[in-house]
């Protein structure tokens, strides 16, 4: 499952469970609806829940398509997890994106929110 929020200028995304090609059926207009609200590029949070487990093949294909369709949106990313794989995934993931994205442990929610913030795109 997919969820995603806005406040002041920043995107918060969850993802629990397994995440399907369904999910990104409600998931990507609202993320076109918040994006299209500022301009520039928004910095977001991506908290993948305790309980987060990476996606089905339809759903990944899904995730890709979306990130190449979107990556002009993006301003930093922080990934909020607690598993290493997710900080080996988010290293392998970086090179392939021109937004800046940085693990960081669920302790660390607030750093990773102050470090996207510096990074603030309005351009």
């Amino acid at each position: 499952m997919l969820k995603i929020d806005e406040e002041n200028g920043l995107l918060r995304i969850r993802a629990s469970g397994q995440l399907e090609s369904s999910d990104y059926d409600d998931f990507v207009p609202r993320f076109e609806q918040l994006v299209g609200r500022k301009p520039g590029k928004l910095p977001m949070v991506i908290e993948l829940a305790s309980d987060f487990a990476g996606w089905d093949l339809p759903g990944l294909w899904r995730d890709l398509k979306f990130d190449a369709h979107h990556q002009d949106s993006c301003g930093r990313i922080a990934i909020v997890g607690d598993a290493k794989w997710e900080e080996w995934g988010t290293r392998f993931s970086d090179p392939l994106f021109r937004a800046e994205m940085k693990f960081f442990e669920t302790s660390q929610h607030q750093v990773a929110e102050s470090w996207v913030r510096s990074g603030e795109d309005t351009a």
